[in-house]
């Protein structure tokens, strides 16, 4: 059999394997000088409540009162979005996420977050970090936090994985590379360029072969570095050795078939929806089943500044679908007591209706969601005014929010690591209490049992 020559298939392969070896496994030949170091682990501050964590992201702005925040006989703020009665008594959802409603149960809803900025890039970096976004630092985000303190899960998988989230994810921030979430673009297509090309894939005879060829060109690119690995003493170095070796466990390991949806039934996928949030969603059941902890889902295209009543049943009723299956398949499967389950967006809409039938940004008012891992369901957390305009009563910011995922899952709030720079973090923005750093938020503990 003739060995295959290096194709544009071959470049797309090892494009993703250095790509994967550098967000999940923590290689990068150009990273920072402080990569593989670890400032301050720490234990738990109380016993987790949960094992895994799923967000649920809604990037451009989820409109709270045609979801979680309705203001019935409310027309001039309501337009054309009507309401259903929830599960829970005397708290109706909007008609656009039915299914959801019918979960209420098992739903702590927030209805009165706030954000200081209605920037969407600004926003979203706040709810995926807690802190705002400076020139000078990137924060890291809550997966690798979580990593951090509480040290990695699974010795193959990676800790946390994002899915959709596109370009501009702040990832582990300043933490090492090792902490930086897996990326996967499509949960649709999962983990791409896996097999060689040249090959006659339907045949097993193939591999062997492979695995030697793949073997004399790792042995023939070894020896080219012997005299360089030898002279020159770096971590960044041999984190080049590390790219290859900790890489090809992962393609080679079993867990791998866990990125891939076309192991579950069509009937499976069809239930979650044929969208990237309902595939994202299917794919981030199987990732936490297999011991993933953290795993961020995007579904995007909701700033609706036009036609925001046209877009809302395609929009909503994609979070409905993927997110009503996500909770009742992991409550089946013994799951969503140790998963939490969370619903975030970074800012809402405007009661106002303009012009062109859309809402426009409003981080004075909207709403998240929290589900499972110890979360009490059925329950109504804060409350918006008569319009949902302002908050009523002390608001909740994203911090708080995620002070709440890392209390359930067992962080130490208070817990400080040092930047490359030496500049002291907690996992939920600090403050200075005399000449301790300490928690500037705390978690939103009514949402628990």
């Amino acid at each position: 059999m003739r060995t295959p020559s290096i194709t544009r298939e071959t470049e797309s392969r090892r494009h993703f394997i250095e790509r994967l070896a550098r967000a999940t496994l923590g290689v990068s030949v150009a990273g920072s000088p402080f990569a593989g170091k670890v400032f301050g682990q720490g234990a738990p501050a109380a016993a987790p409540l949960a094992d895994h964590c799923i967000l649920l992201l809604m990037t451009g702005g989820m409109p709270h009162l045609d979801t979680f925040d309705p203001k019935p006989g409310k027309t001039e703020v309501m337009g054309p979005t009507g309401v259903v009665d929830s599960a829970i008594t005397g708290e109706p959802f909007a008609d656009t996420i039915p299914l959801l409603a019918k979960q209420a149960g098992k739903l702590a809803v927030i209805r009165n977050m706030y954000q200081k900025t209605a920037d969407h890039q600004q926003a979203t970096y706040t709810m995926r970090t807690s802190y705002a976004m400076i020139p000078s630092i990137v924060h890291p985000t809550m997966g690798p936090w979580a990593q951090q303190l509480l040290g990695r899960k699974n010795a193959t998988l990676p800790d946390s994985v994002t899915i959709g989230s596109g370009v501009g994810h702040p990832g582990a921030g300043f933490m090492a590379p090792e902490f930086s979430p897996m990326p996967v673009d499509s949960a649709d297509r999962g983990v791409q360029n896996m097999k060689p090309s040249g090959y006659d894939l339907k045949r097993t005879d193939w591999i062997p072969e492979y695995e030697a060829t793949l073997k004399r060109r790792l042995d023939l690119a070894a020896k080219l570095d012997e005299t360089f690995q030898q002279e020159v003493k770096h971590e960044k170095v041999a984190a080049y050795t590390q790219f290859y070796d900790e890489t090809l466990k992962f393609l080679r390991s079993e867990d791998l078939k866990l990125f891939d949806l076309n192991e579950e039934k069509d009937e499976v996928r069809d239930r979650y929806g044929r969208t990237p949030i309902g595939q994202g969603c299917l794919l981030a059941k199987r990732l936490v089943k297999g011991g993933v902890r953290f795993v961020e889902v995007t579904h995007g295209n909701w700033d609706t500044h036009i036609d925001n009543f046209e877009r809302l049943p395609d929009l909503a009723g994609r979070l409905d679908m993927a997110a009503s299956n996500l909770i009742a398949d992991l409550e089946a499967e013994g799951l969503l007591g140790r998963t939490l389950v969370v619903i975030a967006t970074e800012f809402g809409r405007t009661p106002h209706i303009n012009g062109n039938e859309g809402r426009d940004h409003h981080s004075l008012a909207f709403s998240c969601v929290l589900a499972g891992g110890g979360v009490k369901g059925g329950q109504i957390i804060g409350k918006t005014d008569a319009t949902g305009d302002r908050t009523e009563g002390e608001p909740y910011e994203p911090k708080h929010l995620n002070a709440t995922i890392a209390h359930a899952l067992g962080m130490d709030l208070n817990k400080v690591i040092y930047s490359p720079s030496g500049r002291p973090f907690t996992v939920s923005t600090h403050k200075m209490e005399g000449e301790k750093v300490v928690s500037d938020a705390g978690p939103i503990l009514e949402a628990f049992s």
